[in-house]
């Protein structure tokens, strides 16, 4: 393996805006295919906590319209149900849509036992959403790894079809697809800002 492959597709990955995505989209097939390699992260416990929903365009539209309602609340204010309307729109346009969510028993013997494993299976989740976004980037698929909180819809669940509303918890929607857009160069804190040496402690 060429050893600046890697340091290359971390260091030119960046998030593209799902509204500048082209009609066209990845198949199935090569989402399935990368989600098959994305799945082989650290994971103590071997739990595979993460599950996939891989969304066609009906469930897009379905999201999107939940979305539109959790960020429109109640309506009262018309500013949020304009951003609400526009969202919805935006989101219903995207190519592409993967839903992961890491899926824990908190009722069984091992979270009984090691209630650390919760977040454990979520970090776990984490390392393999971004296995995912640097595949992506190595196939030219450009994605954005969202967070709005359309789960806080009561409906979410069941237009998701999720496997177990009880124990699930979303890790993120990660909506991909073609785009020519280049994001600019990310900056970033100097590293002697976020890093400590045995040495300096010593000191």
């Amino acid at each position: 393996m060429d050893p600046h492959l890697l340091k290359n597709l971390i260091l030119r990955r960046r998030t593209r805006k799902p509204a500048l995505f082209e009609d066209s989209s990845p198949t199935q097939e090569t989402i399935r295919g990368l989600i098959e390699i994305a799945r082989h992260a650290p994971n103590h416990h071997r739990t595979e906590p993460a599950r996939f929903y891989l969304l066609d365009s009906r469930r897009i539209e379905q999201i999107a319209k939940l979305y539109g309602e959790v960020v429109a609340g109640d309506g009262s204010d018309p500013q949020l149900v304009e951003r609400g309307r526009k969202k919805s729109i935006e989101w219903a346009k995207v190519p592409g849509l993967l839903v992961v969510t890491c899926l824990t028993d908190r009722t069984s013997d091992l979270v009984r036992k090691k209630p650390a494993v919760i977040e454990e299976d979520y970090a776990t989740c984490c390392c393999i959403c971004q296995n995912l976004l640097l595949l992506f980037e190595a196939e030219g698929i450009a994605c954005k790894w969202s967070t709005g909180p359309v789960w806080e819809h009561p409906r979410f669940p069941d237009a998701l079809g999720m496997e177990n509303a009880t124990h699930e918890r979303v890790v993120a929607l990660l909506f991909y697809g073609y785009s020519q857009q280049t994001p600019p160069n990310r900056s970033m804190l100097p590293l002697d800002r976020v890093l400590r040496t045995n040495e300096e402690s010593a000191g």
